[in-house]
């Protein structure tokens, strides 16, 4: 009977499709998370497969069967993205045997292969997730550099807030505070990555797919992505104060295990608040007299 069910679900065009769209990701995925530790970056590709997923019935209604010219394209495609790494090896030193760019030209033959051309524009939201998500470390680092020349301006005013917060301290210079503690002085040194660059590259990335796949009024999308844009620069204050208490009060070592998780426990916790609220926005707006409560059907 299990073998029927399989065999049943093998022989669907979609369910095959989804399968070996989905079979490369997991590696991809489980290598993203062990060598560059980062599980937010893990987050945005799967985002990416989970909106083709749901995009199921849609990619449904396209029937046609490709010509030969484009399935011939398509498995082309498959068989050079296994080694696309040769390619971008000499530009991109750190880059691993089989990434995001390998990825990207494996699911796009694998669309030419199963559906006509028209079914792409069904796909763009995950191939931008998946193409952004490979972009976020360049991004990052690009923007990194500018955003240095900023960092004491953003150390002074985190020394006024732990002030408020009655933490000893001092600034001996632009980019570093001196905790007075009762185990001696602490020294926190602040990088770019301290202001929360990443964490707003990602949320921006996923926030762009969310409103171009929602239907709402641009000025509605406009004032709920600035909403979440707030909430993660206001989240990142927030995790760098939860860091440097727990190296005032607990010490260096147990400040630097708090550091290894707060950020992604704070981030997606805020990532799931704000994507359960935006998908309660017509309730919450009547709620606030916003806009007026639609009658009680008859």
């Amino acid at each position: 009977m299990n073998e029927q069910k399989l065999r049943g679900l093998l022989q669907d065009r979609l369910n095959r499709f989804y399968i070996l769209a989905f079979a490369p990701l997991i590696p991809l995925l489980i290598y993203r998370y062990t060598v560059f530790n980062d599980p937010i970056g893990v987050l945005v590709p799967f985002y990416g497969f989970l909106i083709l997923l749901m995009k199921k019935d849609r990619l449904a209604q396209y029937n046609d069967e490709p010509n030969t010219l484009q399935k011939t394209l398509g498995l082309l495609s498959i068989g050079i993205s296994f080694f696309a790494y040769y390619a971008i090896t000499p530009y991109i030193m750190n880059a691993g045997f089989y990434g995001i760019v390998n990825y990207t030209i494996y699911l796009f033959g694998l669309v030419l292969l199963f559906f006509s051309l028209a079914a792409f524009k069904q796909t763009f939201s995950a191939f931008f997730l998946i193409v952004a998500s490979g972009l976020t470390g360049l991004g990052f680092r690009w923007i990194e550099h500018q955003i240095t020349p900023t960092i004491p301006y953003y150390v002074s005013i985190f020394s006024s807030v732990l002030s408020l917060f009655g933490m000893k301290h001092t600034q001996p210079s632009p980019d570093t505070l001196f905790l007075y503690t009762q185990r001696g002085i602490q020294p926190v040194w602040f990088a770019g990555g301290c202001i929360g660059v990443y964490s707003l590259m990602i949320f921006s990335i996923l926030i762009v797919v969310t409103m171009v796949e929602t239907s709402a009024p641009k000025r509605t999308k406009l004032l709920w992505t600035i909403f979440g844009l707030i909430g993660v620069f206001v989240l990142n204050i927030i995790r760098l104060i939860i860091v440097v208490a727990t190296m005032y009060f607990y010490g260096w070592d147990f400040g630097q295990q708090v550091h290894q998780v707060i950020g992604y426990v704070l981030f997606l916790s805020w990532l799931t608040l704000f994507l359960f609220l935006f998908s309660q926005r017509q309730t919450i707006a009547q709620k606030l007299h916003l806009i007026p409560k639609q009658p009680p059907a008859n």
